[in-house]
């Protein structure tokens, strides 16, 4: 399952590589620092961070690069202590769930190269957007292509293939296995950027959950109340196309007053409430209930019937005869 779901994100990565190169978008690709033979565990690189990443404002890229800094340290802290397993699990945890849960489902957004199923044409709003996919294609290209440095020690067959290809066949190395390995330093670790996601991320959960729990229709967008400080409700301004795709919220109305309710979710950090009304339509769901009371009236008037008959009842086992009757209660 995990294999398969690197394979799925190159396959996007390559798509949206393709895509660019049709809308005349140069997407530059990484340069890692290489040596002529693999290093010795613990030895420390020479040379600069094998990329210098675009600068951008949108709290995905900002938070997913943190993150890839986080998740190198914690990967060169175990395997200096000879700790594959933690090492192992900590970059399993980054790709599955940082990588493909969730960045890869937001930087979707900022991948722009159409417009109702035309090139974007020239214009100061079109040159805008095309800008903003670059750098998010190129900040995904780059923390792509690390994770599968990452990988590589415990996942060099498939991450070879991969690195390869993303290439085109023509590497900066002979082998994946020459390059730098991730270093913490190699990407910005911005602290802003993890709380901010870490409540974003929060909240849409509990939205999801809430959906759920009063039966939202998966593709039906609703709107929200939400109260909350200052640090969960000020970067809202900026994430709200997040909020759209990945918990179809409409809009979003903040409540100077906590929330409470059977449509209301209460964490440490925020009240959020989901404002939707179910719509029945009332003739279908009396039709649909006449014929559950018929049912049950007619099962009913059955098990009477064999309570009725003192033949039976003289001779059925008492479990029996006691288990009728309570199903006739319970109907």
């Amino acid at each position: 399952a995990f294999a398969n779901k690197i394979w799925n994100a190159a396959r996007f990565l390559f798509m949206n590589l393709d895509r660019a190169r049709d809308a005349g978008i140069e997407v530059e690709l990484p340069k890692p620092p290489t040596k002529a033979g693999a290093p010795h565990l613990g030895e420390m690189w020479d040379g600069a961070p094998p990329t210098t990443l675009p600068t951008t404002d949108a709290l995905e890229s900002r938070w997913i690069l943190a993150r890839l800094s986080e998740t190198a340290a914690a990967a060169n802290a175990a395997l200096a202590e000879y700790r594959f397993d933690e090492a192992a699990n900590a970059i399993y945890q980054f790709f599955w769930g940082d990588l493909c849960d969730w960045y890869l489902e937001i930087v979707k957004l900022r991948l722009n190269f159409e417009v109702a199923g035309e090139v974007i044409p020239t214009s100061d709003t079109a040159e805008e957007s095309l800008a903003e996919t670059a750098t998010a294609l190129t900040t995904l290209v780059a923390v792509f292509e690390a994770s599968l440095r990452l990988l590589s020690p415990f996942m060099p067959f498939l991450t070879e293939e991969i690195w390869h290809a993303l290439y085109a066949g023509v590497p900066p190395a002979k082998s994946i296995a020459l390059t730098r390995y991730p270093q913490p330093a190699d990407f910005p670790c911005d602290s802003a950027a993890l709380t901010e996601m870490q409540f974003l991320q929060e909240l849409i959960t509990t939205i999801r959950a809430l959906r759920k729990e009063l039966g939202v229709p998966e593709r039906e967008s609703a709107p929200i109340r939400i109260h909350a400080g200052a640090p969960v409700l000020d970067p809202l301004e900026f994430s709200q196309d997040i909020l759209a795709r990945l918990a179809r919220v409409e809009a979003i109305h903040v409540s100077a007053e906590p929330l409470n309710g059977a449509n209301a979710r209460s964490t440490a950090n925020f009240d959020v409430a989901v404002l939707y009304e179910k719509h029945v339509d009332v003739a279908a769901e009396r039709e649909r209930l006449t014929k559950d009371l018929a049912k049950h009236e007619k099962q009913i008037a059955a098990n009477e019937s064999r309570l009725a008959d003192e033949k039976f009842t003289a001779k059925a086992p008492p479990h029996i005869v006691e288990g009728l009757r309570k199903q006739t209660a319970e109907l």
